[in-house]
């Protein structure tokens, strides 16, 4: 039997121990020992300089872009630098869609944010790579399979920035985010909501996320090119300049999506403006989605390749110059209804310049008369002069006038702000609730030019007349003291539309700033309210709310309504409901909800119910709602009545005080209907259909107060 290995190993270690040393091997003659090498070796390195290195705590950036991160986007910078998980929210509307993924990969990471994470991950993450986190997907969340540290994009679909603070603080906030990518108002642009509803939309996310010491990131709208291609480039381009100016007050990176410099490279052999303008426009084309007239057009996933290309680099390195500069932006007034600007164009570079430069229409100013040809020797100038028509007063007290500039193979939009001249107003008032009688619009007039204004201004407002003299010093403001009765009464109808006439008389020239009022009596409880038709004709479409201890019933009578299924979308009707469920001290503040959107066909039978947002009821509601406990049913009457029924129940409106026969216990309402080719709405405003100040007041008693919603648009 063989002996156990174990019992061998001490006999073995004791043969090593009484083994003899081998004698070193004798030298050859004339060469160093081994030892004498090493001896040598060692004397060489002291006599060596000391080694210096600076040490590195980020990944292969430079100290410009090093200082650029920590200065914008510190807390982003520490988590690359460490190489731990980012987690990106993505607040976008329709600009988002577009791309084509790889296989089943989610979309977005096709998508300018996709790609611009894909970049920032490349630049410091070996490995790991983007994952999009969208719960209940059924997209893979990466492309490829890989360990390591992510970059997580969570996105939310928004239609406005108008509902960007709320969608950020009902589900933005929950997955803990390091920084908020915020890529709005390529649809607010082409919907038209008011810039300044823009402006303060965007002031409301940049507040909320830096109270969580969040990072903000935003990018300005993708350019439209419907034909004529000149009207339409401009269009996303007053958004644009307005989310420029509040990033640049809030020191928030902001970066142009419709950088044409570095999405477009045109033929540089083109000079003349006629040849120049038409090429970029159909190279623009080429990048987009064309859809029939009238439709948006979409960006390729090239186009968002090169879209995410322009982030990553506005982040890491800012934007790259253009070899002009237009500086030194000034106006004048020109005669009633006319500005002229004048600015200066450089040639900052060493080489001659020949340039294109073509002021781009808008809704409030067209261009009269341009110069487009412009050369330019190495380091001189000229003083361009461009004479636009204002054809209707501004959102605000400034006009945004686009100016695109070529040469050669480089285009850039420039988007040049002058106020309205030599005067301008502004309305104080928006959208007030509970109005009982006297409303105070808070007009205010400013003098925007460098002389001395005297004058007159004229009121008109129902039967009412009111005027007064101005005295306005060189860029003075003041606001007349103006008292309007709105001449409530029971029997007024629920919606009234009131032209407010507005002229200023001053030397001479008139100017008109009249607006819109419109005035929506708070509605009550089991009241049958008539729905006004879009297209002006009668409508006989009645609606009706009612409320007990458990639910919310919203009951639309379709009196005149033939129901027909269309043959496209299958569906007779579309109702969208909003509800401003707030408390009632929150819900008289600005705020935004989500269209409860409801569509069926013309037979009795129950009607889809869409899925709802989280933040459906209002701004700081941020619930996972079941559309399914949302009842609509459509249903005839003997005597052959079609109705729709909407039943909530009370316990979505978790964050209201629900006190029935209380007057001032409110729901911000609206209500739009969509059937037999007509279009109906309880109320109508040029804000934002989300906009919570686009909403009548509801009171939970049969017996409403005599108040009302008033709203200068």
């Amino acid at each position: 039997m063989p002996f156990p290995r174990l019992l061998l190993l001490p006999a073995f270690v004791a043969s090593l121990a009484m083994a003899q040393p081998v004698p070193e091997l004798a030298n050859p003659p004339g060469k160093p020992t081994l030892d004498q090498l090493k001896n040598a070796a060692l004397e060489a390195e002291t006599r060596l300089p000391a080694a210096q290195s600076t040490p590195q705590n980020y990944f292969e950036i430079s100290d410009a872009q090093r200082q650029r991160l920590t200065q914008m986007l510190p807390r982003t910078l520490l988590k690359l630098s460490r190489r731990e998980r980012l987690h990106i929210v993505v607040i976008g509307d329709g600009m988002l869609e577009g791309a084509k993924a790889l296989g089943d990969a989610d979309p977005l990471l096709a998508a300018f944010p996709g790609t611009f994470a894909k970049l920032l991950a490349t630049q410091f993450y070996f490995t790991g790579g983007v994952r999009i986190a969208r719960p209940g997907s059924t997209y893979a969340s990466k492309e490829r399979t890989v360990m390591g540290p992510e970059i997580v994009l969570q996105p939310i679909q928004a239609s406005s920035m108008v509902q960007a603070t709320a969608a950020l603080t009902s589900e933005g906030f929950r997955g803990l985010p390091d920084l908020v990518l915020v890529a709005l108002g390529f649809e607010d642009a082409l919907s038209g909501t008011p810039l300044s509803d823009v402006k303060s939309g965007l002031r409301g996310v940049i507040g909320a996320a830096k109270a969580k010491r969040i990072e903000v990131l935003v990018t300005g709208p993708m350019l439209q090119a419907a034909e004529p291609a000149e009207a339409s480039l401009a269009i996303t381009r007053g958004v644009s300049s307005v989310l420029r100016e509040v990033c640049e007050e809030e020191k928030v990176l902001f970066s142009d999506l419709g950088d044409l410099s570095r999405l477009i490279a045109p033929p540089p052999d083109l000079a003349e403006a006629y040849r120049s303008f038409p090429v970029l426009a159909r190279q623009y084309q080429s990048r987009l989605h064309v859809e029939p007239e009238g439709s948006v057009s979409l960006a390729t996933t090239e186009l968002h390749q090169a879209m995410g290309d322009i982030v990553f680099q506005d982040v890491m390195d800012g934007v790259p110059a253009v070899p002009w500069l237009v500086q030194n932006v000034s106006g004048t007034a020109d005669g009633p209804g006319k500005i002229k600007l004048t600015a200066e164009v450089r040639n900052g570079g060493k080489a001659p310049l020949r340039l294109t430069v073509l002021p781009l229409p808008t809704a409030t100013a067209k261009p009269q008369d341009a110069s487009p040809e412009l050369t330019l020797a190495a380091g001189t100038s000229h003083t361009i002069s461009i004479t636009y028509s204002i054809s209707a007063a501004a959102d605000e007290s400034d006009l945004r006038l686009p100016l695109l500039v070529i040469s050669g193979s480089t285009a850039r939009i420039h988007d040049l702000t002058l106020p309205v001249m030599p005067l301008a107003v502004e309305v104080k008032s928006r959208t007030t609730f509970n109005h009982e009688g006297i409303f105070t619009p808070g007009i205010e007039v400013l003098n925007t030019g460098k002389d001395k204004i005297t004058g007159s201004w004229n009121l008109e407002f129902a039967s009412q007349k009111l005027n007064g003299k101005l005295d306005l010093a060189p860029e003075g403001h003041e606001v007349p003291e103006l008292k309007l009765d709105l001449a409530l009464k029971a029997d007024s109808p629920l919606r009234q539309k009131r032209p407010l006439t507005f002229q200023i008389d001053a030397g001479g020239q008139k100017q008109d700033f009249s607006r819109q009022i419109e005035i929506v009596r708070n509605i009550g409880l089991k009241q049958a309210i008539p729905l006004t038709a879009a297209d002006g004709k009668d409508s006989a479409v009645k609606l009706t709310f009612d409320a007990d201890g458990q639910k919310l019933f919203v009951t639309c009578d379709l009196n005149g309504l033939d129901l027909v299924d269309d043959g496209d979308s299958g569906y007779a009707f579309a109702a969208t409901l909003h509800l401003d469920a707030r408390r009632y001290g929150q819900r008289l503040t600005p705020g935004a909800t989500a269209g409860i959107r409801i569509h069926g066909k013309a037979a009795d039978g129950e009607a889809k119910v869409q899925k709802l947002a989280v933040w459906t009821f209002g701004t700081g509601y941020a619930a996972n709602y079941d559309e399914k406990e949302i009842k609509a049913t459509i249903s005839s009457t003997p005597d052959g009545l079609r109705r729709l029924t909407i039943a909530l129940p009370r316990s979505y409106f978790y964050d209201h005080e629900w006190a029935l026969n209380n007057g001032n216990s409110q729901l911000g309402v609206n209500f739009t209907l969509r059937a037999a080719g007509r279009s109906l709405f309880l109320t109508s405003s040029t804000r934002h259909p989300d906009d919570a100040e686009s909403l009548a007041v509801l009171e939970l008693t049969d017996k409403p107060t005599l108040r009302a919603t008033v709203r200068v648009e």
